[in-house]
């Protein structure tokens, strides 16, 4: 159990899935092609962040389902299109940070589903 909270730990602040240490992104939105520390490949091939988009939108959806509620809940009289408009200017500051966490899941789960061995 220790292992999968060091795990989420690294996961939150963008490390490498096996060593843990390496920083994923080298600044703000430029990740690094390889991990600094043990030398992982991020991007094994061309398209392989495709899955990603899959997770950026299962997280978008819950932001925006999330800012939904809560604009309902605060304004129940309020029109089902501004409510949606609402949430989506919400959300907008969110977007960068959806997109870098996306791709850091899916490195997780690819590290996880198809691990690649330390040379």
């Amino acid at each position: 159990m220790a292992q999968f909270w060091k795990r989420l730990h690294a996961l939150w602040r963008k490390r490498c899935p096996r060593c843990l240490d390496g920083a994923i992104y080298e600044q703000c939105s430029k990740m690094n092609s390889r991990c600094p520390v043990c030398d992982l490949v991020f991007e094994r091939e061309q398209g392989y962040f495709l899955g990603a988009m899959y997770v950026s939108y299962g997280l978008a959806t819950l932001f925006l389902g999330t800012f939904m509620l809560l604009v309902y809940s605060l304004f129940p009289e309020l029109d089902l299109g501004y409510t949606v408009l609402i949430a989506g200017a919400l959300f907008l500051p969110f977007v960068p940070a959806v997109t870098r966490y996306a791709r850091v899941i899916w490195i997780y789960f690819d590290q996880w589903a198809w691990p690649e061995r330390k040379p």
